[in-house]
């Protein structure tokens, strides 16, 4: 089972009895997968079933945020069953469902503080590595150089960009030799 994260909708949730029963049922949930419960969906409530009823349900609601996390599972299973002399099926009974990631991967682009600086500048340009949407994990941008100039020789060598998770940008430094 599916929905996307900008769904604006939920999915029920529902647990059966085989039989009704004279007092109520309460069936806890507990949950479990990539995803985390309160952030990536809203909190699950456990499910009521009500005497001389069959059935109870709870909503599983999706949380659309503007975070690349790729797709991530919310897997739902009986925890616990009590009250009407009811228990759980002989067989585990888990439900796997799959949030599908609404914002696009990000993309990376690299500016300048300028385009050029004086050999003796005595400073260094910044060189900033910016993602189109912020991920829940760090991105490293490899860095390469071309050109007439030798990293190393010519100007300091320039390291990677780590760009934080939950940021969009990072930074190097790019500084002349004299």
């Amino acid at each position: 089972t599916s929905i996307a994260e900008n769904a604006g909708s939920s999915l029920t949730l529902t647990a059966t009895l085989s039989n009704a029963t004279t007092a109520n049922v309460t069936v806890t949930l507990s949950t479990s997968g990539t995803g985390t419960e309160g952030t990536d969906y809203s909190t699950i409530s456990d499910i009521t079933i009500t005497a001389g009823d069959t059935t109870g349900t709870a909503t599983f609601t999706p949380t659309d945020d503007s975070v690349y996390e790729g797709n991530e599972t919310g897997i739902v299973a009986i925890d616990t069953v009590s009250g009407g002399s009811a228990n759980e099926s002989n067989t585990p009974q888990v439900v796997t469902i799959t949030i599908n990631e609404n914002e696009s991967a990000p993309t990376v682009t690299l500016t300048s503080s300028a385009s050029s600086i004086d050999e003796n500048a005595g400073s260094s340009l910044t060189l900033t590595a910016t993602l189109s949407v912020a991920t829940t994990a760090n991105v490293t941008v490899g860095i390469s150089t071309s050109g007439t100039g030798t990293e190393g020789t010519d100007y300091a060598t320039i390291s990677d960009i780590t760009i934080a998770a939950g940021s969009t940008t990072g930074t190097t430094s790019f500084t002349p030799t004299d």
